[in-house]
């Protein structure tokens, strides 16, 4: 692109040819945004006669453009940058009118960037959102782009000259293939390597559910030869219903780092739960770290968070002040207090605190230096970036397409995803509270007990559990140990044919401890002895949950209690890639598909009938498990067939069901057949299907 035969991308010579061929005379030319560019024979004779060079411009195949002036006025574009976006129509037009769906996806910046340091930038793999020919319909794309300054004959910039590669393709197969190469991994199930097992260990995976706020996180190390650095993060339920949020930085990085982080932040979150406040618990840390040459020197911030008053209550220890992001977009700093690093304090001298308010609606978020720092840049540059991109996120104006639907977990993830995606030198520590605009009400749903009334029942509980959004783990437990309680209230409490009332009434604590409680008004009925393999739920649900008591009907009837207390948790996102995450995953209804196949098994006779695969999804409780015992009876000719059933997509697997296979085992076993269970590990059924000792495959 150097018309000097060199290797310089700052294409002074060649944007202005570019920029020229409106005109086609000779001498001095003047194109429609007003930018002066010298022409005439000499650049003829250099370039390249003017209407061969713009039709040879027209037919580049990379993506090109010139913008000219602050404003970024598109005064050229070729054919396959018209084609890509969709517009014929932009010359003249400035950038930010042109393509109006790249706002908060940190494109203007750079141009703006470029053009007032005069420093070309290059980006790979750049994820965008682009509106071809302004439908109203994004597309996500990933393009390789090189932007450089163009100058006027005495050197001073102009404009700004781009030039990109539409890498969509190439992009989305590596995330196939990283992705099937991840699926081979976890089938597999090899060893983590030992820095590894230490940041599983030291950081946590998951964050806790609280009734009054949505927190998030997100942690990238700096290279990718380690996955364990120096940066620590926290959020801590403490005692009276607040939360403590912390994130902190540990000089170094490595197995070292890691280990001596591992410490501190041990020694700060007993300090916060066993009811220091904040600046003794700090004070505590900072005793810790001066008797340990590793955490010298080391940041941290705090805030403690109360999410029924909004009151923060917060000290920042070298650390930059956390920001706060409002519903509308904006943002305000914290008042930074001012105090020193870990370990290095002054005899005599305790922490400073500040106190602020988190209105319902705002986002507060604590972040690690390594996510503003950037070369040639202020640390005041980087924190008013930090406050764009974050303002962008939460109102969802940042690459929309796909976005988390909370503000915690966008801020979290675009902020890391915007702000990195140049590179980064340092590790990346992002932490977020999201104060709800009003808490989520407790549960309090009855109806009978016959099966469109359970169906009701499942309907009503399951979106509460929704809004809640634990992790699949929890939630597969909490579902498990109410839906047993449920089907016990349907065996036991009244008389077959004459269904009652059936209530649950469930609540998230402040400490984020779910509490449910499933009664009804029947009176205790043991169980069937001919029932051989029932009485296992309840078991199963009390092995699952935290806690599970039964209160069986007293002697004048007031009915039967089940109690269960679950401590729910939501993923934090750790690693070293910022690509999209997995969306939540859509819970299927329940079905039953059958697939007839045939084999010849060496019996000489082609033909012979082969295994019956089952594949069943969604829910397999009382409502349902009728269903499918007619369908493997059925499919399996009374269990006549060899019989595979897969229950991959089984999203909940109640004693009920496992009584019904249970049976189908026998029946297959006395016909010299095996029961073939598919449930990978980490499943749903799967965990059931260990409790109970039913063997399963991967």
């Amino acid at each position: 692109m150097d018309d000097r035969g060199g290797a310089d991308t700052d294409l002074p010579t060649s944007a202005d040819v570019l920029v020229t061929v409106h005109d086609g005379t000779s001498g001095q030319a003047e194109d429609r945004s007003g930018v002066h560019v010298d022409g005439g024979d000499h650049l003829d004779r250099l370039v390249g006669e003017p209407r061969v060079v713009r039709g040879a411009f027209d037919q580049l195949p990379l993506i090109v453009a010139v913008y000219a002036g602050p404003e970024h006025t598109v005064v050229a574009s070729n054919a396959a940058m018209r084609a890509f976006f969709g517009r014929d129509d932009i010359i003249g037009l400035p950038i930010r009118v042109a393509l109006p769906e790249l706002a908060g996806q940190h494109v203007f910046e750079l141009l703006d960037e470029v053009y007032a340091t005069g420093r070309s930038r290059v980006a790979r793999e750049w994820r965008l959102q682009v509106d071809p020919g302004s439908t109203g319909e994004l597309q996500e794309v990933y393009l390789d782009f090189h932007l450089a300054p163009t100058r006027t004959g005495e050197g001073h910039v102009s404009g700004v000259a781009t030039y990109a590669y539409d890498v969509t393709e190439q992009v989305q197969a590596r995330l196939v293939a990283q992705a099937r190469a991840a699926d081979a991994e976890r089938r597999a199930q090899d060893a983590s390597d030992v820095v590894t097992t230490l940041q599983e260990a030291l950081l946590p995976s998951d964050l806790p559910v609280l009734p009054g706020i949505r927190i998030a996180a997100r942690y990238l190390v700096a290279a990718r030869d380690q996955v364990a650095g120096g940066d620590w993060f926290d959020a801590i339920p403490l005692p009276g219903g607040s939360v403590a949020l912390v994130v902190g930085d540990v000089v170094g990085h490595g197995v070292a780092a890691s280990a001596a982080m591992g410490q501190l932040r041990a020694v700060l979150g007993d300090a916060l739960v066993t009811g220091c406040r904040p600046d003794e618990a700090l004070a505590r840390a900072d005793a810790f770290a001066a008797r340990n040459p590793r955490l010298n020197a080391t940041t941290v911030a705090l805030v403690v968070l109360d999410p029924s008053t909004g009151e923060l209550t917060y000290a920042c220890c070298a650390q930059p002040p956390p920001l706060v992001v409002g519903e509308d977009g904006s943002t305000r700093y914290l008042t930074d207090t001012g105090g020193p690093p870990l370990g290095t304090r002054a005899p005599g001298t305790g922490p400073v605190l500040r106190t602020d308010t988190l209105a319902p609606g705002e986002t507060v978020l604590l972040y690690s230096d390594g996510l503003i720092e950037r070369p040639h840049r202020s640390l005041a540059d980087g924190m008013a970036e930090l406050a764009k991109v974050a303002a962008d996120a939460a109102a969802n104006r940042a690459l929309p397409l796909g976005a988390p639907a909370t503000p915690a977990e966008r801020v979290c993830r675009l902020t890391v995803e915007l702000l990195t995606r140049t590179g980064y030198d340092d590790d990346v520590t992002a932490l977020a509270a999201h104060r709800l605009p009003a808490p989520l009400p407790a549960l309090h749903a009855e109806e009978s007990t016959s099966r469109d009334g359970v169906r009701r029942l499942r309907r009503t509980a399951d979106a509460w559990l929704d809004r809640l959004d634990p992790a699949g783990e929890d939630r597969d437990a909490v579902e498990l140990a109410v839906w047993e309680a449920v089907a016990n209230a349907v065996d036991h409490a009244y008389p077959p044919g004459h269904p009652g009332p059936v209530r649950i009434d469930a609540v998230l604590l402040p400490d984020g401890v779910l509490e449910c409680r499933v009664t009804d008004q029947g009176r205790w009925r043991e169980p069937d002895p001919g029932a051989t393999h029932r009485g296992r739920g309840l078991l199963m649900a009390q092995r699952l949950t935290d806690s599970l008591h039964v209160q069986h009907s007293t002697e004048d009837g007031t009915g039967t209690a089940v109690t269960l207390r679950h401590r729910l948790h939501r993923p934090a996102m750790l690693g070293s890639e910022v690509g999209r995450d997995d969306a939540t995953q859509a819970r299927p209804p329940f079905a039953v598909t059958v697939e007839h196949g045939q084999e010849d098994r060496g019996s000489g006779r082609p033909g012979a009938p082969g295994t019956v695969r089952l594949r069943v999804s969604g829910p397999v409780d009382v409502t349902t498990v009728e269903t499918l015992a007619r369908q493997l009876s059925a499919s399996s000719r009374g269990g006549v067939l060899p019989m595979t059933v897969d229950l991959t997509s089984v999203t909940l697997l109640a004693s009920a069901g496992v009584q019904v296979l249970h049976r189908m085992r026998e029946q297959l076993a006395a016909h010299g057949h095996a029961l073939v269970l598919v449930a990978p590990p980490g499943g749903t059924a799967r965990a059931v299907l260990d409790l109970v000792r039913l063997p399963a495959t991967d």
